[in-house]
């Protein structure tokens, strides 16, 4: 079964082509695959068009599968697209400004170049649907939760795989274990795991919550934005594009959000790009203490996504700050470059410290897979 893949991203677009005989069990590479990134919302149509066109057997394909970011309360696993998917995956558009619009405009130009092939989507929020109440619910107004306004969590296609992936490298249960995942790229999230399901994460209705992130705030004080509303005139758009566009590593730094250029600047004296790092770790910390105690303890911490797998320092010093907890990181390991998963921790350490390259794209095929066997 030839399955292709479309992910994109806040700032990349991923391509590819899995062929798969049966349910796969563990990661199987693409037969095809190409990657785009830092593109503008306005390059995305054309660039997806010429990476399709590149792809050799795309007369060959069983089934498409979109990586969407929000999905709402209305999808808790993977759906045939129809034209009601695609009126709610427009309906929630507001509340993941950077990604849904760009996920539906994907959809639609494969409807064009690839004519009754079914299409299906995993929403980045079905993983979350397990978080208990105590979580998802504001503390806002009741009026709020009846309103369908709660935490739903992002990045779920990666926790999934790398959740599955982690006991697999470990072989342990993964409903025995403990574990922290930290999916730090252009977006940043983590989640808390146990007994396979996610019971806490930092991003919330939007993928605007929780870490700082390359030119994404993170939690910020409610009050600030009242505070520039009512005081100094802005206008919701012009406080949007900054919280999304102006903010995080890039707003702090002035230089860059993205975090090789930070360490690079930092490490040459830039106090602002030093501040911005600074900030960024305390932020980590503080965020991975709450999952902590949402675990009552943890057993496993994972690194995945672009600075999690390619920034030794992020990791040096997130478990530099986690030593209380008898977590040792083997140094030597640490710094060297990683093509494949592996175990970065001490033999001594008390908490499991894993590398994992996320596999998403295969994630969606693994699913795709199971919806198109079940449809035959």
């Amino acid at each position: 079964m030839r399955i292709l893949i479309l992910n994109r991203g806040s700032s990349s677009l991923k391509c590819s082509l899995y062929d798969l005989e049966s349910f796969p069990s563990s990661f199987i590479p693409p037969l095809w695959e190409a990657h785009s990134e830092k593109l503008s919302f306005a390059d995305q149509a054309k660039t997806l068009e010429r990476l399709l066109h590149s792809c050799p057997e795309s007369h060959k394909i069983d089934g498409i599968g979109h990586r969407i970011v929000h999905g709402g309360k209305f999808y808790t696993e993977m759906v045939f697209i129809d034209e009601t998917v695609k009126k709610n995956i427009r309906f929630l558009a507001d509340l993941a400004p950077l990604h849904n619009l760009a996920d539906l405009e994907g959809i639609e130009i494969l409807e064009k170049l690839f004519k009754g092939v079914p299409q299906m989507a995993l929403f980045d929020t079905a993983f979350h649907h397990t978080l208990p109440e105590s979580v998802a619910v504001y503390p806002g107004p009741y009026a709020w939760v009846e309103a369908g306004i709660r935490r739903y969590g992002f990045h779920g296609t990666s926790f999934q795989y790398c959740s599955r992936r982690a006991s697999e490298i470990l072989a342990k249960d993964l409903h025995s274990m403990k574990m922290v995942i930290c999916h730090l790229g252009s977006g940043a999230s983590l989640c808390a795991i146990k007994e396979g399901k996610s019971i806490d994460t930092t991003m919330g209705l939007t993928p605007l919550e929780g870490l700082m992130m390359d030119t994404r705030s993170g939690s910020v004080d409610p009050g600030i934005l009242l505070y520039l509303l009512s005081k100094k005139g802005y206008s919701a758009d012009e406080l949007s594009k900054e919280l999304y566009e102006k903010s995080g590593l890039l707003g702090l730094s002035g230089l860059s959000g993205d975090m090789r250029d930070i360490l690079e600047k930092a490490s040459n004296g830039n106090t602002r790009a030093k501040l911005a790092f600074d900030v960024y770790i305390h932020r980590l910390n503080s965020c991975i203490g709450s999952m902590l105690a949402s675990l009552e303890g943890m057993d496993t911490l994972v690194f995945t996504a672009g600075i999690g797998e390619n920034a030794p320092l992020v990791r040096k010093r997130i478990c530099k700050s986690l030593l209380f907890l008898g977590l040792r990181l083997d140094e030597n390991k640490n710094e060297k470059a990683h093509d494949k998963d592996c175990i970065l921790s001490a033999p001594d350490s008390k908490v499991k410290i894993l590398l994992i390259h996320t596999q998403e794209a295969f994630e969606i095929a693994r699913e795709c897979w199971k919806k198109l066997s079940r449809a035959r």
